[in-house]
């Protein structure tokens, strides 16, 4: 498989959560998004700038929300996939994106009731633990060798 065949893999199959992805799939799926990302907010802004509006850099930031949004499923499932090649349940995957919200509430909670030294000590906590922490366990994951599927046992009753 290609890499381009490898990258457009994880759009075709944008919402199946079921089978197995391979390394390469993955890993292509996800540094072609990052790429792309880069290059998105780079031109949007580049090209706002260009033309004199002061506000190019909000420009690049919407760009760069929407196809964040645009990407989070696909990745999603592309990663659910990976964590079923490695024989690991896809909550494995799934966990980053729940740290990442519980994360943003805790954030809002500090924010409203936290003194300013207390929340400045609580966010830098918050993004070691429910931030760092989880992306490296995944990035380690998602570098593991494929496993052989685990042979189904079936039960033969009489």
């Amino acid at each position: 498989m290609t890499l381009w065949q490898s990258y457009v893999q994880g759009w075709k199959k944008y919402v199946d959560f079921r089978g197995r992805a391979s390394r390469k799939e993955f890993w292509t799926f996800a540094l072609g998004n990052l790429l792309i990302i880069i290059l998105l907010t780079m031109g949007v802004s580049f090209g706002f700038t260009l033309v004199g509006n002061p506000y190019s850099v909000f420009y690049a930031g919407v760009a760069y929300t929407l196809f964040a949004l645009a990407t989070a499923l696909p990745l999603l499932a592309v990663g659910v996939r990976r964590m079923h090649d490695i024989n690991r349940s896809g909550w494995w995957f799934g966990g980053v994106y729940l740290a990442g919200i519980v994360s943003r509430l805790l954030n809002s909670i500090l924010m409203e009731y936290a003194s300013p030294e207390t929340y400045v000590w609580m966010k830098i906590t918050l993004g070691i633990v429910l931030g760092w922490i989880p992306l490296l366990v995944m990035v380690f994951l998602c570098c593991q060798k494929s496993q052989p599927a685990p042979a189904t046992q079936t039960r033969i009753v009489e």
